[in-house]
């Protein structure tokens, strides 16, 4: 199922320092860093059960005015700090300073100075919160758009995944609370973005690497994605979104210790479709359900038990030329269900345990003219982490996991009846052990080794991999990593040839940070990753990809450049990404080494946000380009000799903060491709016979040029 849009859900009530137009007493104050003594801009201070609040300035100051009303607290907070509270009568006229402390566990742990200094990947990671994806233009809340707006991405408007430094949708694994989600987005048919599944409310940040990750992941030649979910909510809300596509209703229920929330909504863009302009030809348009529960839990010695179930159904429609003049009828329906169980807690003072248990069941009815497919895939993890801290210098991270993947698929053909059925399993069966070791306060060396064995390739494979950072100053630091990563071949290939083996890349990475992700940072980072035994093979007639072995190689290079400011303009945040890369590879069906299809040298984005008080709006713009990517030319001697033009979108939000019915309501308003450019997202070839050669090239553009959302989402206490 391809859902363009999920769902755009309150976490924008984190906007509740809007001043009161009422206010009587005058509150004001500095918030420090605790550690350094510096101001800290953009804080946000509120009045707790209340929309009363304000944000520091450049200097961490702040002024209030709040209702005259009797004993009140003042709730103090930044991303990536402790929160703060502090009572006081409401008549009194009083200064409060604050300091704040970082938290072990921040989404700002990019942040890195010599009282916090590792080599682990955190520090060098890319790092988001649910309001930088909720309030980046052109997101429209997904977490992977949001994500192309950080370095070492492709954009691939066309496609909606994560492509990473010169890898495939392929090459990326998501995991949710460190535990496999196989199937992360929404099924992907021809020339349409997909989706990923989860919203990013259901999360406290997103843990996005883009390589040289920690040796307790692996099956991704390229990144991880991990999302870390929510803890025990403290506040019942019931939350209300309507929106011009669908609508959502979710409710939190908390007691002591101990929350559970549930989620439901429905999606249907025909209404919406019939009213603007659209390139595709609608036979049925998107329609889906969706929902979700979890149950969390706190217990003795700091364990937390949380459990996490979601499920969607839905389908669509819809007419493409097939390369002969003629267009062909797709079809597709389908459900997803995936349940994911994580347990923590102390085992001794210096050890803790994690576990965790994944299930995803996935099920898709694909019709593409007389042919039909239907399949099913289960996929299971199971995993236990221990964490040790020897002593001050040198802590042991060590586990295991077992994965079990099943796949049935059943092709027909309606007119002739012909059919054939494909079934397959494999078991793979992981451990890995890590040390963070502190050689010097300034320099710290992270070795690892992680071993894995497949029973459907019978093959075992051991990773090395290291990392080190050296501290320069207070606020920089240099870091280096390098590993070797191997990856099962997907389902989709397996099925017609189990013989084939692991793909592997290994990576060169060496970065550059300074500064501090509360005011002002900057990030380089050059790599290196050489690629060998990717998978080759040929399109069948049937026109789907059918391996012959390993028998491609090829390399990736290239250098990421992010800035990110807070402090430059009062209540302003804003980030610059910048990536390049030369890649070439020879696999699938490539007769020779070049540069992939979905690969565009040259990436820039920039995202801004700017809160206005005065009337109480964050508005908010992204502008996303990138050079043309490489297309061949059925019957040209020149392999993929041929580049698409650039691609260049302007998406704009604005976000206006009111009441209705006495209740918190937030209007929001989101536009894609602001100046109505006509951009196209590359050429797909289309085999007529099963021969590369003799095929057809189809244009692939948005299905809308411009998409305007508008939503109104209330929250009620």
């Amino acid at each position: 199922m391809n859902l363009k849009l999920k769902s755009i859900i309150l976490v924008f009530s984190f906007f509740t320092f809007l001043p009161s137009l009422l206010a009587q007493v005058v509150v004001s104050g500095h918030v420090t860093d605790k550690r350094t003594g510096e101001g800290l801009p953009g804080a946000n201070v509120y009045v707790k059960d209340s929309y009363d609040g304000t944000i520091t300035d450049k200097a961490g100051l702040y002024k209030l005015e709040i209702p005259d009303s009797g004993e009140l607290t003042l709730i103090f907070s930044f991303v990536g700090y402790q929160s703060v509270e502090k009572s006081l009568a409401g008549a009194e006229n009083v200064p409060i300073d604050v300091q704040l402390s970082e938290s072990i566990t921040s989404l700002n742990a990019v942040t890195i100075t010599a009282g916090s200094f590792e080599a682990g990947d955190k520090k060098r990671a890319a790092v988001m919160d649910p309001m930088d994806i909720y309030t980046t233009a052109g997101s429209l809340g997904d977490i992977g758009t949001a994500l192309k707006t950080l370095p070492g991405t492709q954009v691939a408007a066309d496609d909606g995944r994560l492509l990473v430094r010169g890898g495939d949708a392929s090459e990326t694994r998501v995991l949710m609370d460190g535990v496999l989600a196989a199937k992360p987005y929404y099924s992907k048919v021809p020339d349409l973005p997909t989706r990923g599944r989860f919203s990013p409310s259901l999360f406290e940040g997103t843990f996005f690497s883009t390589g040289g990750y920690s040796a307790e992941f692996g099956q991704a030649l390229s990144s991880v994605l991990v999302l870390e979910s929510q803890d025990v909510a403290i506040e019942e809300l019931t939350s209300v979104s309507l929106m011009s596509i669908g609508g959502e209703l979710a409710n939190t229920w908390v007691g002591n210790n101990r929350s559970f929330s549930a989620t439901g909504g429905y999606f249907n863009f025909g209404p919406y479709n019939s009213l603007v302009k659209n390139h595709m030809d609608w036979e049925d348009h998107v329609e889906a359900f969706n929902g979700n529960v979890s149950y969390r839990q706190k217990g003795e010695k700091g364990s937390l038990f949380k459990f996490f179930v979601s499920g969607d159904y839905g389908g669509q429609s819809f007419f493409v030329p097939d390369g002969s003049g003629q267009e062909l009828m797709i079809d597709e329906t389908g459900g997803n269900v995936y349940v994911n169980s994580t347990y923590h807690r102390s085992l001794t003072d210096k050890t803790l345990m994690k576990g965790g248990a994944s299930y995803t069941y996935d099920n898709q009815d694909f019709q593409a003219g007389i042919h039909n497919q239907k399949t099913g895939e289960w996929a299971s993890e199971a995993k236990v982490k221990l964490i040790s801290q020897l002593n001050s210098r040198l802590k042991l991270t060590y586990g295991g996991a077992w994965q079990k993947t099943s796949f049935d698929e059943t092709y027909r053909q309606t007119e002739s009846g012909f059919s054939v059925n494909a079934t397959f399993s494999d078991d793979l069966y992981s451990a890995f052990s890590e040390a963070e070791w502190r050689l010097h306060p300034d320099i710290a060396f992270r070795p690892g080794l992680r071993f894995e064995y497949s029973t459907q390739s019978d093959e075992k494979v051991f990773s090395p991999r290291a990392a080190m950072a050296f501290a320069a100053g207070e606020s920089t630091t240099f870091s280096l990593a390098w590993g070797h990563f191997f990856q099962t071949a997907q389902s989709d290939f397996l099925k017609y040839n189990r013989g084939v083996k692991m793909q592997k890349a290994e990576h060169f990475i060496m970065g550059l940070q300074t500064g501090s992700l509360a005011t002002r940072l900057f990030r380089a980072e050059a790599y290196h990753k050489n690629y060998s035994d990717l998978i080759t093979g040929i399109y069948n007639d049937f026109g789907e990809f059918a391996p012959t072995g390993n028998e491609g190689n090829g390399y990736a290079k290239g250098i990421d450049f992010f800035y990110r400011d807070k402090s430059l303009i009062d209540n302003l945040d804003f980030w610059i990404s910048y990536s390049y890369v030369d890649s070439e590879r020879k696999f699938m069906d490539y007769p020779e080494k070049v540069t992939p299809e979905f690969i565009a040298p040259h990436t820039f984005s920039l995202v801004a946000k700017q809160f206005v008080s005065p009337i109480r709006s964050q508005i908010g713009l992204t502008w996303m380009w990138n050079s043309g990517r490489p297309y061949h030319i059925p019957g040209d001697d020149t392999f993929m000799a041929h580049t698409s033009p650039n691609y260049s979108d302007l998406g704009a939000n604005l976000s206006y903060l009111t009441s209705l019915f006495g209740q918190f309501t937030i209007v929001h308003l989101s536009v894609s491709n602001v100046l109505g450019r006509e951009n196209v997202l590359g050429y797909r070839r289309v085999s007529l016979s099963g021969d590369a050669e003799n095929s057809s090239l189809i244009t692939i553009k948005p299905d809308v040029k411009q998409f305007i959302f508008l939503g109104v989402f209330i929250s009620i206490n």
